[in-house]
């Protein structure tokens, strides 16, 4: 029911950095002018001034020593930090979003515009762009942190590892105990659905799915949410417990069989949203930003 999976957090620390992306502690000079090229051709494209607002760098496990992990491809993160003052600046239609409109407007478009075409970059990795509210990755307490900007390290990698206590790996249970349970309740009401031939026992079953999708993406939203706060000023960024439990909530496969139930609930939203307006209503952010920028068109 649950697919285990491997993840670098868990992996045994590597005696040198990826040789793919690293020649003596430094980026190799065509993978750093390739992913920059990538990023400001999409930006510039659509706003102005990209490279005077933006920070870039790579981050995460694929520039620590645990990229090793028998990952394919492997996991390659982007981060951008916004100056935010210049940004509205040199695009002054979007004056008046926040920081966090303005975050999620970039990443809104790296989604749509660049992640369809960098799930298979240099033939290895899977390369994400995304921009955090805080400006200075230094904030977010990273693993590791190499600027594409400067060609230096901001956060250099180290070898040490976490160590979970029992009251973590006790939660860590709790999850993999729920998770199980939210599947198999799930399961269960699907065949009884699919076994049913009055309406009356379709329908009952139809609502357990749901409330069991429901479940399931309420407790991913509550897993990933924490994590995200981990690699926030008020976290504690890589020993974070929260993201101990998101690790190892993938190892397990938790998160992985979540996802789905999620993702599936969120289909079923989409559709029938597109039944009754006729087309596919974007989240209610989304439309407070555009709300916010239209009469600047």
């Amino acid at each position: 029911m649950l697919e285990p999976a491997e993840t670098s957090y868990f992996s045994k620390p590597s005696v040198g950095l990826d040789p793919r992306l690293f020649r003596d502690g430094n980026l190799h000079g065509l993978v750093r002018s390739a992913i920059l090229q990538l990023l400001f051709n999409h930006l510039n494209s659509t706003y102005t001034g990209g490279e005077s607002w933006s920070h870039v760098w790579l981050a995460g496990s694929g520039v620590s020593y645990q990229w090793a992990a028998h990952r394919d491809p492997g996991d390659l993160d982007c981060l951008i930090g916004i100056d935010y003052a210049r940004f509205r600046q040199s695009n002054t239609k979007f004056m008046g979003l926040s920081n966090q409109e303005v975050a999620s407007m970039l990443n809104e478009g790296f989604r749509e515009a660049l992640h369809p075409i960098t799930d298979k970059f240099l033939g290895s990795f899977e390369l994400t762009f995304y921009v955090n509210v805080q400006s200075n990755i230094v904030d977010i307490k990273p693993y590791a942190a190499y600027s594409l900007t400067d060609d230096n390290w901001t956060v250099t990698p180290s070898m040490d590892t976490v160590q979970a206590n029992p009251a973590w790996l006790n939660a860590i249970e709790n999850d993999r105990l729920l998770a199980i349970d939210i599947l198999s309740k799930y399961v269960a009401a699907k065949n009884k659905y699919e076994e049913a031939s009055n309406d009356a026992i379709k329908a009952n079953a139809r609502s357990e799915m749901r409330m069991s999708m429901s479940q399931g993406a309420s407790l991913y939203n509550s897993i990933h949410t924490e994590r995200s706060t981990a690699f926030s000023p008020s976290g504690e960024g890589y020993s974070d417990f929260a993201n101990y439990r998101w690790q190892a909530g993938k190892q397990s496969g938790v998160i992985q069989s979540l996802r789905t139930l999620k993702a599936e609930m969120d289909a079923e939203d989409e559709a029938l949203n597109k039944s009754k307006y006729g087309v596919d209503l974007p989240d209610a952010n989304t439309l407070i930003r555009r709300a916010a920028t239209r009469h600047q068109y």
